[in-house]
């Protein structure tokens, strides 16, 4: 009887395998409906064509429906779609359906869409402009503050001089260096790297100096009495140690880097995610300008995304 007792305990205490339709997937899909019932409905304000918002609700339908498949529902990806729908749905039926925004400066979101179809090739362009410099720019600061730090970490007097000196940095703005670095040095490019150079250095600097200072003493200690050299503890021990902190940690470096390169392309860049957006909205154009900060928004979650797949790959605790 004991036994019988225990196994319909064990059997009451097993969970019920989780279903795949949610309430908040079916609220989703009615959303997802919804935005193409209104984009469908004829409103007071007629667009150039339909077509690309038609594709780009599809594209957000499908990355919706793989995000969910694939273990997204037990966080709050449906929640997020439905959010996205919303959004677009309020977007459609202000603007073109009812035309209650001003036509200028909320443009229709057709037309909005319809410029990645206009001009993927300048899209793409600017793109590829503002991921050179960010690589230059973040690669550079990344493995040069990591290395630095972890020898001023390690060292005692060193970091008792350079640590105060990170502490006063790291808080600056480094946007606010773009005026005179645009003035000082020969190229608009140099300018745009150093900036991402200098806000991402101090801060990760003195944020891989604190990693180091607050390590188990007994990793030290067994390090110390094995008489190891400098350069063998700090790439044989600290590094590994310290690597998955440093790659969660490109979570938020890798989108403050990419404001930082998107306000600097600004001040004067002839190419860019950032000069694609100034320069519209010089014009004027705020079709293209929204588009653009759509744009900035993509790269971003993209960027987002491939810090996900190394975290899972190189970092075995993420899983």
């Amino acid at each position: 009887m004991a036994d019988l007792a225990d196994t319909q305990k064990e059997l009451a205490s097993r969970k019920k395998p989780e279903r795949f339709v949610k309430p908040s997937f079916i609220v989703a899909t009615l959303l997802f409906v919804a935005t193409i019932v209104a984009i469908a409905v004829p409103g007071k304000a007629v667009p150039k064509t339909s077509v690309p918002f038609y594709v780009a609700v599809g594209v957000i339908e499908l990355l919706f429906i793989w995000r969910y498949a694939a273990g997204g529902r037990k966080r709050s990806t449906a929640n997020i779609a439905s959010a996205v729908w919303l959004l677009l749905i309020g977007w459609e039926v202000f603007a073109t359906d009812l035309k209650m925004m001003h036509p200028v400066l909320i443009p229709l979101p057709e037309n909005v869409f319809a410029v990645f179809q206009r001009i993927p090739d300048e899209l793409l362009g600017n793109v590829a402009s503002s991921m050179v410099l960010l690589a230059q720019g973040f690669i550079t600061s990344l493995v040069a503050a990591t290395i630095i730090g972890l020898f001023v970490g390690w060292l005692p007097k060193v970091r008792e001089t350079v640590f105060p000196i990170a502490k006063v940095l790291a808080p600056v703005p480094a946007i606010v260096f773009t005026p005179y670095l645009v003035m000082l040095l020969h190229s608009f490019k140099a300018a745009a790297v150093m900036v991402i150079f200098l806000g991402i250095f101090w801060p990760t600097l003195m944020d891989t100096i604190l990693r180091v200072e607050s390590l188990d003493k007994r990793i030290l200690d067994s390090a110390k009495m094995m008489g190891l050299s400098t350069p063998t503890m700090i790439f044989r021990v600290l590094l590994p140690y310290l690597y998955p902190t440093i790659v969660t940690g490109l979570k938020v470096q890798l989108p403050s880097a990419m404001l930082m390169l998107v306000m600097a392309e600004m001040y004067g860049a002839s190419s860019g995610l950032g000069y694609f957006v100034i320069n519209y909205t010089n014009y004027g154009n705020y079709t293209n300008v929204v588009a653009g900060i759509i744009m900035v928004g993509i790269v971003v979650t993209i960027l987002d995304g491939l810090v996900g797949v190394l975290i899972n790959k190189t970092v075995k605790w993420s899983e």
